[in-house]
């Protein structure tokens, strides 16, 4: 009997990497998950990766399944032909690394690669916010801010690996020094990390807050999750921090709709499950300053797909190039 076959997804993040073996329909036959900050270096990360995509391999021969390529999402500016990840802010050991490379000669299949965000974009606008969408914005909220951008149903490539890095817009021009070495982006403004710093610099600043005594015990202990469950119960500087990520989030996606045109944002990533905070901010803010694009035309949604976004990108990637190795064998 016919071995079905399947694709190794990567979501290499920030804070998580998740890992998945899906068919051509989307359909995910197993899926692990560990923490980023397990492989704090190049070559812990290639071992585990290599490791693990083994595994993954033999976990497909148990489903009577057979792998045929890997597709791998990874953060920062990603240079996919050169299987280079130039730059990664989150993940400074990753900068100037030729990942692909790397991984190739521990592995027997074929291996893709592109930016993680671009990525998420791309599995929802395969299976879930953007389906139905030939144009359409992704957004990550999370450790950073993440950007993706669908153009006649592919991912834009831009040059140099950078396109859609809706993450760097500037919105406050002598705002936080941002990791990637700018001033005042959206990251330093939307981003869980980025608020919880900005809540922080306030309560110093001897701001009312109920998280003040929180902040005075264990500032550490105040994370994304803290915040929101502080803004739900009505804690004035929360709030004040997810107005604040409305608004700035509301001013990008006006600048990038001015440009493109585009009538489909969809906002996904960790961060972005505090929605009902901040997306009435974003929506007001987006609509003030669309002066030249009708904003009813734009639709912005929550994300279907949750954690899953970033691998059934990848997923769709590798099925991708699986189909141009067909295509090519087919032609000799």
């Amino acid at each position: 009997m016919a071995k079905q076959p399947v694709v190794i997804a990567v979501d290499l993040g920030g804070t998580n990497l998740r890992w998945a073996l899906v068919d051509r329909q989307g359909k995910m036959m197993g899926r692990w998950e560990r923490a980023t900050a397990s492989m704090p270096d190049q070559e812990a990360l290639v071992n585990v990766l290599a490791s693990e995509f083994t595994a993954a391999g033999l976990a497909a021969e148990n489903l009577q399944a057979e792998v045929k390529a890997v597709g791998l999402g990874a953060p920062g500016r990603i240079l996919p032909e050169e299987g280079i990840v130039a730059f990664s802010p989150n993940i400074p050991f990753l900068n100037n690394f030729p990942l692909a490379a790397s991984l190739k000669n521990n592995i027997p299949w074929p291996l893709v690669m592109e930016n993680d965000a671009n990525l998420f974009a791309f599995g929802e606008n395969w299976l879930g916010g953007g389906t139905g969408y030939v144009h359409m914005l992704g957004i990550t909220l999370g450790t950073g801010v993440g950007g993706g951008l669908i153009l006649n149903s592919r991912i834009w490539p831009g040059t140099a690996g950078t396109s859609g890095e809706i993450g760097h817009i500037t919105i406050e021009p002598e705002g936080y020094k941002c990791n990637c070495g700018n001033r005042g982006c959206l990251e330093t403004m939307a981003s869980a990390s980025w608020a919880v710093y900005w809540v922080k610099d306030r309560l110093a600043q001897k701001e009312p807050s109920w998280l003040v005594e929180l902040w005075e015990r264990d500032p550490d202990a105040i994370d994304g999750e803290i915040l929101e469950v502080a803004a739900k119960m009505n804690d004035p500087l929360a709030l004040r921090a997810f107005e604040r990520v409305g608004r700035a989030l509301g001013i990008a996606i006006a600048d990038v709709v001015h440009i493109l045109g585009l009538n489909r944002i969809v906002i996904g990533g960790r961060f972005a499950l505090a929605w009902d905070l901040f997306h009435l901010h974003m929506k007001e803010e987006m609509h003030r300053r669309l002066t030249l694009f009708p904003p009813a035309k734009v639709s912005i949604m929550p994300a279907r797909l949750g954690d899953d976004a970033g691998l059934l990108g990848a997923a769709r990637l590798a099925w991708e190039a699986v189909d141009r190795g067909q295509k090519a064998a087919g032609e000799q």
